[in-house]
């Protein structure tokens, strides 16, 4: 597992670093922000109500709260960035296929 979990860091830092990926501070509080919005189950609300810069302001001091958020937003944004360079083509196989091809790929 801790092996997996470093090939996964030492990739993610080449792709952020040729890539010119960053996470920004403002990223972090609006996802911190449209985290609350989507537990409240609105995504709609005003900025500029005090409870809700409290609450974003409160997470940005929770070091774990902001490694984890800034996982998530470098993971989406590498996957996007992957996405765009990856000329995907569907392939229709059968279910046997796909299991063999399992075989071949021991992650």
């Amino acid at each position: 597992m801790f092996l997996n979990q470093l090939k996964w860091t030492l990739i993610t830092e080449k792709l952020m670093h040729d890539s010119q990926i960053q996470v920004t501070p403002e990223e972090l509080r609006q996802f911190a922000k449209q985290q609350l919005l989507g537990y409240m189950g609105t995504n709609i609300m005003d900025d500029e109500q005090g409870w809700i810069k409290d609450y974003v302001e409160k997470m940005m001091k929770d070091r774990k709260y902001v490694e984890d958020a800034y996982t998530r937003i470098q993971t989406q944004k590498i996957f996007d960035w992957t996405e765009k360079k990856v000329n995907a083509e569907e392939k229709e196989i059968s279910l046997d296929d796909f299991v063999k091809m399992q075989h071949h790929h021991n992650h």
